[in-house]
Order: structure tokens, then sequence, then C-alpha cells
């Protein structure tokens, strides 16, 4: 396997894989509490619980937060393109499921392996370039 041209290439391959993982986080994160806290733990006496503002207060890490809306970004630009679900639906194979290669992706959407791969590159660069990497 060859080794990438740039530093941030492998990065950004990273943010595009934890994309369902931090989704998944910032749900956890605002969903509110309708039980009360039965932890046995002593709290603030004479102070009001207020579930939805707790919510609305918790958040990622900023640096997972704009991993998350990079992807985001990318996501809604791809699907704006020409073949744009072809291309989100090879996003998910490859990156999210881990099932397939870009040679099995392009097999299973009857897709050349070089288009695929131009896709594959335009899709990382996007990402890259919401987050900041590329100008």
């Amino acid at each position: 396997m060859s080794s990438p041209r740039y530093d941030w290439w492998p990065y950004v391959k990273g943010m595009i894989r934890r994309y369902p993982e931090l989704c998944a986080r910032q749900e956890e994160l605002r969903r509110t509490k309708m039980s009360p806290n039965l932890t046995g733990m002593p709290s603030a006496h004479g102070q009001a619980s207020d579930p939805v503002a707790d919510a609305a207060l918790r958040e990622l890490p900023e640096i997972n937060l704009r991993e998350l809306e990079a992807v985001q970004q990318a996501i809604e630009e791809t699907r704006s393109l020409p073949n744009g679900e072809m291309r989100l639906e090879m996003v998910r194979l490859i990156f999210w499921k881990r099932t397939h290669t870009l040679e099995g992706v392009a097999m299973e959407l009857h897709w050349s392996a070089r288009k695929l791969v131009e896709w594959h590159g335009e899709f990382i660069r996007c990402v890259a370039k919401k987050f900041g990497l590329l100008s």
C-alpha cells in the first residue's frame, strides 16, 4: 500500500469514519433525562432542575464538533452533485459500514473503479476543505 501524499489525508479519512459515532454521541448529549437523579450523590439544594436547558448546554468537544460539521457539509454538497446518492452510498460502504473496498463498491454499484477512486478523492478533499485544511 502506498503512503499518502499529504499529512492531512489520513486525518480526514478518520474524520469521515468517526462521523456516525460523533452523530450518536451528539444525540446522546442532547437527549433530555426524564428520570430523577438516583445516584445518591448530593446535589445543590434549592436549585431548580431544568432538563431542557441542561441538554442544550451539553456539547461535543470543539474539535469533534468541527469535524462533525465538516462531514455534514460535505454530505450536503455531495448530495447535490450528479449521482450524489451513489457517491454517498460509496461513502457509506467504505467508511461507515467498512464492508467494501473501492473495487468492491465499483462492482456493487456498477461503476468503474476509476470513477469510484475519483469520487472517493473528491469527497475526502471536500471534507478537508469544509474543515479548513484546504483553501
